[in-house]
């Protein structure tokens, strides 16, 4: 059976009795915001998610921070606080025993050339996973990329295997200019990750940020039987993440249940 997570959205009461009703493991998204770094929220939001999953069996993955983040950036001082930000979320995942962590480029289309800017970021991977184990593969997810080939020019760049794709299928429908089905070729089995969602695509005089509305996974346009049909051809081994909006969430595993992908054993608390 595929290995398969909620995303919590930072609500993991709501979502962990979901995960073990369904043999489900969770990723953690209560440590996205830079400002928690370093405060005494953070020992207690680790506090927190420490007790509610002290017996938890599934699988643990955790979002990293991303906002105003910048990995390929030419700006010393940016890049000192995404270097922060990421070994925040090292640390973070190791103290509940994750063993991914998905984090955003940071890349903002028509603003770097893809050379330059994948230089820096292979310098960054590269001082990143100096001083890290193998127990954390590091996920990156596309969000604002028009299309593959930044990702695919950085993680061949890169070419360590702690380092591979998060492909978010509803962010690839909603802001890029290639159809999901490409990305997913395209990538291969650089993609370890995927967030699943839906949405109606890009929209004529609506706001890029709408376009990423978080439905149901067979509440938009992306036909997601053709979709998990691919990725079970060119990315067989990746983990796949519900990351719909809550009210979809129940809906969208038995979605996925009803298409074959679900065991029916729980988790115990």
């Amino acid at each position: 059976m595929k290995e398969i997570r909620l995303c919590d959205d930072a609500e993991v009461g709501k979502v962990l009795d979901l995960c073990i009703d369904n043999n489900l493991g969770i990723e953690i998204q209560g440590f996205y915001n830079p400002n928690l770094i370093g405060t005494e929220e953070t020992k207690e939001l680790l506090s927190k998610y420490k007790n509610v999953l002290i017996n938890f069996k599934g699988g643990r993955s955790l979002h990293a921070p991303f906002w105003d983040l910048n990995l390929g950036t030419k700006n010393p001082m940016i890049k000192e606080a995404t270097m922060k930000a990421f070994n925040y979320a090292y640390d973070v995942a190791k103290e509940l025993g994750c063993t991914e962590i998905v984090v955003h480029n940071g890349f903002i289309p028509n603003t770097s050339f893809y050379e330059g800017w994948v230089k820096n970021a292979t310098a960054f991977w590269q001082e990143f996973f100096s001083d890290k184990d193998d127990s954390i593969t590091m996920m990156i997810e596309n969000q604002c990329e028009e299309d593959s080939e930044v990702l695919i020019r950085e993680i061949d760049s890169v070419n360590d295997p702690r380092l591979k794709v998060c492909l978010d299928i509803g962010h690839a429908n909603a802001n890029s200019n290639m159809s999901v089905e490409d990305w997913i070729v395209t990538l291969g089995d650089r993609i370890g990750y995927l967030h699943l969602h839906n949405n109606h695509g890009k929209k004529v005089g609506r706001p890029s940020y709408m376009n990423d509305e978080h439905l149901g996974i067979d509440d938009g346009t992306i036909n997601i039987e053709r979709i998990c049909s691919l990725l079970e051809e060119y990315c067989p081994n990746a983990i796949w993440n519900l990351e719909c909006k809550l009210n979809y969430m129940e809906k969208s595993i038995n979605v996925l249940d009803n298409m074959g992908y679900l065991s029916n054993k729980q988790f115990r608390k």
